[in-house]
């Protein structure tokens, strides 16, 4: 049974629709779509390659919210977030005439509103549901939490990539501990150290135990906007003695040992273990080698230096420099990215570190401080890191010149 239909738009003068022209020549895409929740709330950011018109819509028995976009397609691939708080599942469905249908289901019934984004994010939709959210602590897409500043200086976005997942369960120390499990417990404590400092936002690509492609991870951090990308593993090898953290870059022209190359091609075929084959990534398995692909390696090894650093702090360094490797995980063409093997699971001491909260705790303290290190020296535009460094610079200038 319909229950109600949302205004839409940004003026919200029609009901049900809103039409942005007489008759869409060309079909939209949907090429990302990203999920947040907090206390009884939640809201859906869709980033479409174009403006559509769209219809917000209630049904009950059971209670969901409705999306339709006319002459919308979805990016072939494309997954559904994973469900959070109020929302029980997310699914894609097609209607006549061309029409992507976006149906999310909820615990119990919530108001509906829509709105489009304005300038570099014209082309993105949000659904709030509920009332407005102040925090949240998972997501692509959230309200500014209560230590966010004001208009214009926005927070840096890190997407936290937790390795494996489901039917991967990624490396098993000797003493039956999974990868997967001590991943997700160290980017979960991760992305709530981010979440503390003022400026910074994490998004995990993964909440729970799920298989999540490579391709997929890196969708979910472009739908999140995300200023870097952080995946967390925890290494293995056949000898049991060998320990310590090592932090990875992608490399485009080989590895920077066999060792890096060996366990590059270990984690491009977790997919694998989700039955995809090979030829699903394909579109993943060149690099774009210019001037702007470079430059991106380049922010990456930065930021990996600085973590890498950090790490020093908790433990032992198996490399003393960042390692680069082909991983896919990694080959985000506009996203700084890193691969962060914590420590070696196949090791037994270190397998016990890896179980323990306190150490897992010390383990994202340090990757946090070098996140935060990063981007206080290489603020992305249009951040309050970026204005802090602005207004550093400016009383240093100034007591230079003040100097005698």
């Amino acid at each position: 049974m319909i229950k109600k239909v949302f205004r839409q738009g940004c003026a919200a003068a029609v009901v049900g629709t809103v039409a942005f022209s007489a008759a869409p020549a060309l079909a939209a895409e949907l090429r990302g779509i990203g999920l947040s929740s907090g206390a009884g709330a939640a809201q859906l950011t869709l980033d479409l390659t174009d403006a559509a018109p769209q219809k917000v819509f209630a049904l009950d028995r059971p209670d969901r919210i409705v999306i339709d976009l006319p002459h919308t397609t979805r990016m072939h691939g494309l997954p559904a977030p994973a469900p959070t708080g109020v929302v029980t599942s997310v699914r894609f469905g097609t209607q006549p005439h061309g029409t992507l249908r976006i149906v999310v289901a909820l615990s119990h019934a919530l108001p509906a509103r829509s709105s489009w984004g304005s300038g570099s994010q014209r082309h993105e939709l949000t659904v709030s549901l509920g009332e407005p959210m102040v925090a949240v602590a998972t997501g692509p897409k959230t309200i500014r939490p209560a230590h966010a500043v004001g208009d214009g200086e926005r927070d840096v976005i890190v997407a936290v990539d937790a390795g494996h997942g489901g039917v991967d369960p990624g490396a098993i120390g000797h003493g039956g501990t999974r990868e997967k499990d001590v991943t997700l417990a160290i980017a979960r404590t991760l992305a709530e150290r981010i979440n503390a400092e003022p400026g910074m936002r994490a998004v995990l690509t993964r909440n729970r135990d799920e298989f999540v492609e490579l391709w997929d991870r890196i969708a979910r951090a472009r739908a999140a906007h995300a200023d870097l990308f952080v995946s967390v593993h925890a290494d293995s090898i056949a000898d049991r003695s060998v320990s310590g953290a090592s932090v990875y870059v992608l490399s485009v022209h080989g590895a920077s040992s066999e060792a890096a190359r060996v366990l590059a091609d270990r984690e491009n075929s977790a997919d694998l273990m989700g039955g995809v084959p090979i030829d699903g990534n394909a579109a993943l398995g060149a690099v774009l080698v210019d001037a702007a692909q470079d430059q991106i390696i380049g922010m990456s090894a930065s930021a990996a230096e600085r973590v890498m650093t950090a790490l020093e702090g908790v433990g032992e360094i198996r490399k003393a420099q960042v390692q680069r490797a082909g991983f896919v995980v990694l080959k985000s063409p506009a996203i700084p990215s890193m691969l962060v093997e914590t420590a070696y699971i196949s090791n037994p001491l270190e397998e016990r570190r890896l179980r323990s909260a306190i150490e897992q705790a010390r383990l994202a303290e340090a990757i946090a401080a070098g996140v935060r290190s990063y981007f206080a020296q290489y603020p992305p535009d249009g951040t309050r890191f970026k204005q802090e460094r602005r207004s550093t610079l400016a009383s240093a200038s100034e007591g230079a010149a003040g100097t005698p």
